[in-house]
């Protein structure tokens, strides 16, 4: 029987005390409203009916430590409760006209959340564990800050990043991770490398899949055009899989030399949700991101047509779009299943990010509940976790160096405006592994020193900056994160280092002892 891995990646960087609006702690204040606690209520309700809901989600552990932490979880329960301020008095201004369904549907959103939340006493990430537990979700890590895997400078830079990552994990969730969401899905082979901007030697580099394996690391994910364009080698494993076509890669478990195992994203199901010209999201019903009320900022209009002007967006009506998410749904399903019939023991992976259900695409997620609830009734196709998707025989492989950005490769974290950037990364790293061996500084400076150097190479920062969304913003975070990690290793007062751990607090198992080596 094929096998369907549906993947979410939950990822935002580390905002807070790091800014409020446009860009700071209310952007993960949207995503826990309109992805994570929907999310949960999802989960919730298909255990309620019995629905076998099988899929994988991706915590990084940037976000976790964010979910986990008193502030956000006080600054939350404030913006929640001025959301639904502002849903009451839409209401009263919109009684009577074409804005009132949603006006009202506003105010039930946000009297939920509340609610919700409260039940959970503000503890998001136990009540993904207790899905994890009852076998509904497997839940999987990534590199500690998100820090993007073939650019960091040096094998120990990666190698705290993917350790800080699993320990963080476990911390949260009790459970080793088998499965990991590499970083914008970038991977690089062993092989001869050459920095981009001066820093680093050059030399030969450990692949990102033998680190992975080192750290108890099992399986991961990368785009179509790493097993298209990089031919499988022979098949491996008990039973053979026969001769792949390249088109066909995507729907076969790969393994590397080193032993771990590679799952390829699918491009059919990508692109019928994530394609700007067909995809679900553009259905004129949906409810429209950009426009916003200019006294309250809610979302009271619809996509209405992908091309329409701000202006001539329609009202929006939340029972018509809901019911055509669930046409959506079972539109998917039947793609789902075509596929299936086509490969009857392959396996198709959709991988998205997170946030595109419920956030982006405000009825993503009751799209993403009918689905797992449509699957079960497939015959031919089941619905699994990426943990019993990669079981059983695999097609041995080789992968060239690549992402699922523009392009394919680096271009959209290496280019001429992030060169700076890549700079300030390579001395830190540099700089870290030299004090970690003099082995002067108090141990407590140098783990603050760490925790800078991670939120430094957090690869969000040079994708803000190729996309211009928030290029100030990153550039003064990434700027900010150099400076106080040089000042720290200059030696700083008991105050300053104080003020930095309360500002900059996560991972409190930070460990300078990997930048010793490997």
């Amino acid at each position: 029987m094929a096998r369907f891995a549906l993947v979410l990646h939950g990822h935002l960087p580390y905002v807070r005390a790091h800014g409020m609006w446009p860009f700071g702690e209310e952007t993960l204040y949207e995503a826990m409203a309109e992805t994570y606690l929907p999310l949960l209520r999802a989960l919730e309700r298909l255990w309620q009916e019995g629905v076998e809901a099988r899929f994988t989600l991706g915590i990084t552990p940037i976000l976790a430590e964010q979910l986990a932490d008193a502030r956000i979880r006080e600054g939350f329960w404030a913006y929640a409760q001025d959301r639904l301020e502002r849903a009451q008095g839409d209401y009263l201004r919109y009684q009577g006209t074409e804005l009132e369904k949603s006006a009202r549907h506003q105010v039930g959103f946000w009297e939920l959340t509340l609610d919700h939340f409260h039940s959970l006493s503000g503890e998001i990430l136990p009540a993904f564990r207790r899905a994890q537990d009852r076998g509904q979700v497997e839940l999987i890590t990534s590199n500690a800050t998100h820090g993007y895997s073939p650019l960091l400078g040096y094998d120990e830079a990666l190698w705290a990043q993917i350790k800080t990552g699993v320990a963080t994990h476990r911390r949260h969730f009790a459970q080793h991770p088998t499965g990991f969401w590499l970083p914008e899905m970038a991977y690089r082979p062993r092989g001869p490398w050459k920095p981009p901007v001066e820093g680093p030697p050059e030399g030969i580099r450990a692949g990102v899949d033998e680190l992975l394996m080192r750290a108890g690391i099992r399986y991961t994910f990368v785009d179509a055009h790493l097993v298209q364009g990089g031919k499988p080698l022979a098949p491996y494993g008990e039973a053979s899989l026969g001769p792949v076509e390249s088109g066909e890669a995507t729907l076969y478990v790969h393994e590397l030399e080193s032993g771990l195992r590679v799952l390829a994203r699918n491009q059919e199901t990508a692109l019928q949700v994530w394609s700007a010209d067909y995809g679900y999201p553009g259905e004129g019903l949906y409810r429209e991101f950009h426009r916003k009320d200019p006294l309250s900022g809610l979302h009271h209009w619809r996509v209405t047509h992908r091309k329409a002007d701000l202006a001539a967006k329609a009202p929006y009506d939340p029972e018509a779009a809901f019911a055509k998410a669930r046409e959506h749904a079972a539109h998917f399903v039947g793609l789902v299943r075509r596929l299936a019939q086509g490969h009857p023991e392959g396996v198709i992976l959709a991988p998205y990010d997170a946030e595109l259900f419920g956030h982006w695409w405000y009825e993503g997620v009751a799209w993403l509940e009918e689905v797992l609830r449509l699957l079960v009734r497939e015959e031919g196709v089941r619905a699994v976790t990426a943990k019993e998707a990669v079981q059983g025989p695999a097609l041995r492989a080789a992968l060239p160096e690549g992402s699922w950005g523009r392009g394919g490769d680096h271009r959209v974290w290496l280019n001429e405006a992030t060169r700076d950037y890549w700079r300030r990364v390579y001395r830190a790293e540099g700089a870290m592994r030299e004090a970690v061996r003099r082995g002067v500084l108090p141990p407590k400076v140098l783990q603050q020193a760490m925790r800078e150097l991670l939120l430094l190479e957090a690869s969000d920062w040079p994708f803000l900056i190729d996309t211009g969304q928030a290029r100030e913003y990153a550039e003064e975070r990434y700027k900010a994160h150099a400076e106080r990690f040089f000042r720290l290793l200059q030696g700083v007062s008991p105050e300053e280092l104080k003020a930095l751990e309360e500002e900059d607090n996560p991972f409190p198992e930070a460990d300078p002892r990997l930048y010793l080596g490997l």
